[in-house]
This record gives C-alpha cells, structure tokens and sequence, in this order.
C-alpha cells in the first residue's frame, strides 16, 4: 500500500510540515504530531438570549442542543406539557422526550 494523500502533502490543514510531523497511529492513519497534542475546542456557551426568546415563544431560527435542553428544563419548571414546550421551542414532542429524559438522568451537556 503507497502513501496515503495526507502524507503526501507537504504541511496539514493548519500549516504543520511535513513529513518531520507525520504519525501514523495504531490504526493505520495518517496524523500531524502537531495537531493530535492539541486539545480540542471548548464547545460555545448557550446564548442566554436565545433561551429567553424560545422559553418566550420566538425562537431564533437556530438552537443548539444545549440551549434547546436549558428552555425545555425552564419550560418544564413551569409545568407545561411536551407538546406545549414543542411548540413553543418549534421541535417535536419526542425531541422535548429525550431531552427530559436526558436531563433527568443528568447527562445534559
């Protein structure tokens, strides 16, 4: 088997060199040294003001999970139902299921 096309390149995605940054690891891949130590991004916090607007009823055209998890968890607190939350956060009932689901076995993120 040749070179696979990232060790034929002369750099990574982020300007590394190669091939004094080349890897290969246990399965055969081909990696930077540079970018594999590297530790990932932390994820975005929710956007407080996006929650306020879906728990109000005018959600942004975009939620991300965890803020689609914190306006269920304060849609919840105020007892409405799954289809009530649903509507009001534009998902399905079964979304606003397995987000309750996950918050009750609290591994939200």
């Amino acid at each position: 088997m040749g070179l696979s096309w990232r060790a034929l390149c002369p750099a990574c995605p982020h300007g590394h060199p190669f091939p004094e940054n080349l890897y290969i690891d246990t399965r055969g891949w081909t990696c930077c040294r540079q970018c594999w130590r590297t530790e990932p991004d932390p994820p975005d916090p929710p956007d407080p003001v996006a929650i306020d607007r879906a728990v109000a009823g005018d959600p942004p055209e975009r939620l991300s999970a965890r803020e689609r998890a914190a306006a269920v968890a304060r849609l919840d607190a105020r007892g409405l139902s799954a289809e009530q939350v649903a509507e009001r956060i534009r998902c399905t009932p079964r979304t606003v299921y397995r987000i309750r689901k996950r918050i009750r076995q609290g591994t939200t993120r």
